[in-house]
């Protein structure tokens, strides 16, 4: 990810200070695909801060996903929690936590330590954590009252399939209008088929609701001396199911070649060990799952491929499709032995 919003030093210092911080020095950070984030070297060896440029989010939706993080932090929940801003302003509504920068909102959080994992050294102890730490985000985000609904339900799944046969998408990627790579042509019309059939077997009813993550991914999770310091990212968090998203963390950290069954049972168990899943729940793993597989195979298109190349973080929409053929290949039995719930 490049640095959209460049920061100056300067800059830094006036936002700073209305945290209370003295900033010595700014780094910006290549990390993440939709924001700007810089690391704050902290004046008298008082260390680092991190601060996020809010990119796409406007003013009252970066201060809903701060009041949403200092919920889940004060209740347990390994996240940095958005540090409050000092000044007269701080008591009105989006102040409290958010600063501004070049008119986009600004929040800054105190630095974590801890490194990302790569695939190769995911083990069954690390998903057994992964899970219970998620377990935690939905028992904690169960009480809070502020987010927004999913903005990847079937229905916006459809519209994003039906938005990639238009004009738009290709005429934006350098094509010729309507016109897409045969190959991504090909995909848009196995997810078509695929979500078709999703609607036509999904369960009746939609099951409870909590806070969910929706983004869980390995880059999302920092780790120091084998244990979580942080889950990160909470940009895509809204409400919704909680084993749509336990399915999203399952793809995401227990498929290397295929799916790892001892990765996806330690997930599992992990996740049991702090919530239990009712027999509902059970119910609609995998139906959840293959939606979770068609949400990321469909979005890494509209965002990734079609893309200029060379533009920033690409991310291979064939990987989901890939776990979406496995996961109809193990079926609704298969999938709930292989977790072993």
């Amino acid at each position: 990810m490049a640095i959209l919003t460049p920061l100056s030093l300067a800059d830094a210092r006036r936002i700073g200070a209305l945290y209370g911080l003295e900033i010595a020095d700014v780094r910006g950070l290549l990390a993440g695909s939709v924001n700007s984030n810089f690391a704050l070297t902290l004046a008298d060896g008082r260390g680092q801060a991190f601060l996020r440029v809010y990119e796409e989010q406007q003013l009252h939706a970066a201060s809903r996903e701060a009041h949403m993080l200092e919920h889940l932090a004060a209740s347990g929940v390994a996240t940095p929690q958005p540090l409050r801003r000092r000044d007269a302003a701080s008591g009105s509504e989006g102040a409290a936590f958010i600063a501004e920068h070049a008119g986009k909102p600004v929040a800054v959080f105190p630095w974590v330590a801890g490194d990302s994992i790569c695939q190769a050294r995911v083990t069954p102890d690390a998903t057994r954590r992964v899970g219970a730490a998620l377990a935690r985000v939905h028992l904690v985000g169960a009480s809070f009252e502020g987010a927004n609904a999913s903005r990847f339900d079937l229905d916006s799944l459809d519209q994003r399939l039906q938005g990639l046969r238009a004009p738009g998408p290709a005429a934006s990627a350098g094509l010729p209008a309507s016109t897409l790579p045969p190959e991504v042509a090909a995909a848009v019309d196995e997810l078509t088929g695929r979500l078709q059939r999703m609607r036509a077997a999904a369960p009746r009813t939609s099951g409870p609701e909590t806070l969910i993550h929706g983004d869980l991914f390995r880059d999302n999770v920092l780790w120091q001396d084998g244990e979580i310091s942080a889950l990160l990212d909470f940009e895509s968090a809204s409400r919704g199911s909680a084993v749509f998203d336990l399915a999203v963390t399952m793809l995401a950290w227990c498929f290397g070649d295929d799916l790892d069954p001892d990765l996806a049972a330690a997930l599992a168990a992990g996740y049991t060990s702090v919530r239990q899943l009712s027999t509902e729940e059970r119910g609609r793993i995998f139906h959840e799952s293959l939606v979770a597989a068609l949400r990321f195979s469909i979005t890494r298109i509209t965002d990734f491929e079609l893309r200029p190349k060379g533009s920033g973080v690409y991310k291979d929409f064939r990987r989901f499709l890939a776990r979406q053929r496995t996961l109809e290949r193990l079926g609704p039995e298969g999938l709930l032995a292989l977790l072993r719930v």
